[in-house]
């Protein structure tokens, strides 16, 4: 495994990627998506979470899409994943 493994993404660390990708400031994403210049820092600097709504924001402005904001890792990375997938499957059992 490359170095690049063992990084993990975060909603924010997406989020100022694509920012500097698209050459725009702090101050025309804030205007954009009609947020504070000091609400988009934390968001980017992951001291603030990253909401439904915002994303969807965030996933126009950008042309991406929004489960690659919300679930940067993938959806089998969220916390309590396993746990979901067996109880599922007992669902199913039963049914």
């Amino acid at each position: 495994m490359g170095s690049i493994d063992k990084v993990r993404l975060t909603s924010g660390k997406i989020l100022k990627a694509l920012r500097i990708r698209f050459g725009y400031t702090q101050k025309d994403v804030s205007g954009a998506i009609n947020i504070s210049v000091s609400n988009l820092s934390a968001l980017e600097n992951d001291k603030r979470n990253l909401g439904v709504e915002l994303a969807a924001k965030f996933s126009v402005l950008y042309g991406t899409r929004i489960e690659s904001l919300l679930f940067p890792n993938g959806l089998k990375a969220m916390k309590g994943y396993n746990a979901l997938i067996k109880k599922i499957e007992k669902l199913k059992e039963v049914a």
